[in-house]
């Protein structure tokens, strides 16, 4: 999801608060996934901001302004505690993967493929 500040532009779209509006990013070594598909189309865009913290994104954005991308459920989550503009992405994004990773002299089967059903049970309701 787009998030934004409340006072941006009414009638701009997602794609134009993207372009034009200075970005909220948590500052990590690693780019953030919807970052490359920005990237993958050409769309250009600018850090304003840096934060340590994950959760203070949302709050930056509300109160200095600029844009943020944010996981849907984290965005309307946020919403309730920070006045944010929510708006879709507009590129389509694909689903995140899982994986799960054990070293095999140390598994017991039997219990991995428990935990494996398990957890692919619990996802499947997400």
């Amino acid at each position: 999801m787009v998030v934004a500040a409340p006072d941006t532009p009414p009638e701009a779209t997602a794609l134009e608060l993207l372009t034009t509006q200075p970005h909220v990013v948590v500052d990590t070594d690693r780019r953030v996934f919807p970052y490359s598909v920005l990237e993958d189309n050409g769309i250009p865009y600018r850090v304003g901001r840096l934060s340590s913290d994950f959760l203070l994104v949302p709050y930056l954005v509300a109160s200095a302004g600029g844009v943020a991308l944010l996981r849907h459920r984290v965005a309307t989550a946020m919403r309730a505690l920070a006045d944010l503009r929510i708006e879709e992405f507009p590129f389509p994004l694909p689903a995140l993967g899982i994986d799960m990773v054990w070293n095999p002299r140390l598994t017991d089967q039997y219990f991995v493929e428990w935990l494996r059903a398990l957890l692919f049970d619990v996802a499947t309701s997400l």
